[in-house]
């Protein structure tokens, strides 16, 4: 079963198409999945659609963080929550096309431990560019992880991988894509092209930002 970690933040405009399509394509492709809905305490009425998402369908569930803490903090609480053999946590705004999705889980069912996808090309405003190529060559230069280019923030792991993050890894100060380029196994990177149309404004603040 593959674990899906949806990222729910001031989501009560999407919350619902995007599970609709979700569970479409699980279906069409023949994938047993759950569905993990990580609310980061919206102040709008995310988490009460995704209480009657719940109550609808027998493979979601839902939570809610006690404050926003950002969505690396949500993605290590919803792998404290998963029951699959495999999970990937995704944002809820289909920046991550559904085929990419479906690509990383058939990669993972021919043995492949962890799965990295990453955008070809970064079309985002000229500060949220410059923040960016910052930030991973920061970490490229001076710490003991590499990034691909233009960076990452979600990955496809295996259970065992779930496992050490739940029994070892404590989520301050840290992020989920860190620690797994940390851990030693040979990650597989998968490009992919974000949906044309898809530029909406960021969740990641100028503040959030500058703390990561």
């Amino acid at each position: 079963m593959l674990s899906i970690i949806l990222l729910s933040y001031q989501s009560e405009k999407r919350i619902d198409k995007f599970f609709g399509a979700l569970n479409q394509k699980m279906l069409e492709e023949n994938i047993k999945f759950e569905c993990i809905i990580m609310d980061d305490a919206s102040t709008d009425a995310s988490h009460t659609i995704a209480l009657q998402l719940e109550k609808q369908y027998k493979n979601v569930r839902a939570f809610q963080l006690s404050r926003n803490f950002t969505s690396h903090y949500s993605i290590f609480a919803g792998f404290s929550k998963v029951r699959g053999s495999c999970a990937v946590a995704l944002p809820d705004d289909f920046q991550v096309p559904l085929e990419t999705v479906v690509e990383m889980y058939r990669l993972w069912e021919e043995g492949k431990k962890v799965i990295i996808p990453y955008r070809k090309e970064r079309d985002d405003s000229f500060i949220s560019n410059i923040f960016s190529n910052l930030y991973y060559s920061i970490m490229n230069i001076l710490s003991e992880v590499k990034f691909p280019k233009g960076g990452a923030d979600i990955f496809l792991a295996d259970r065992e991988i779930i496992d050490i993050f739940n029994k070892h890894i404590h989520p301050k100060n840290t992020s989920t894509i860190v620690e797994v380029l940390r851990l030693g196994f040979d990650p597989v990177y998968l490009p992919f092209n974000r949906p044309a149309g898809n530029n909406r404004n960021s969740r990641w603040t100028l503040r959030k930002k500058m703390r990561l």
